[in-house]
């Protein structure tokens, strides 16, 4: 699952570098309600701590997630699974 998330092309990307928590995980949270199931979104982030807060926020929705670092940007991909 992971590689295929990993692969997968997302369906809309949150640009969020340069924003500091908490702002970030609400626009996370409010982008992902407003997704169908089975929908891909891409968080580009520097900021991080995202990179374990992004995970837990998906861990406790049920959202599978991989995050890519590159450099110091992360990209992390949020399956929208139910």
């Amino acid at each position: 699952m992971e590689d295929k998330l990993r692969n997968a092309r997302p369906d809309q990307v949150l640009d969020l570098r340069g924003e500091s928590c908490p702002e970030p995980q609400i626009e996370i949270v409010k982008k992902l309600n407003s997704m169908n199931q089975g929908e891909v979104l891409e968080v580009i982030t520097d900021e991080e701590p995202m990179d374990v807060t992004i995970p837990a926020i998906c861990k406790g929705r049920g959202y599978p997630c991989v995050s890519v670092r590159e450099g110091t940007t992360f990209r992390i991909k949020i399956l929208k699974a139910k």
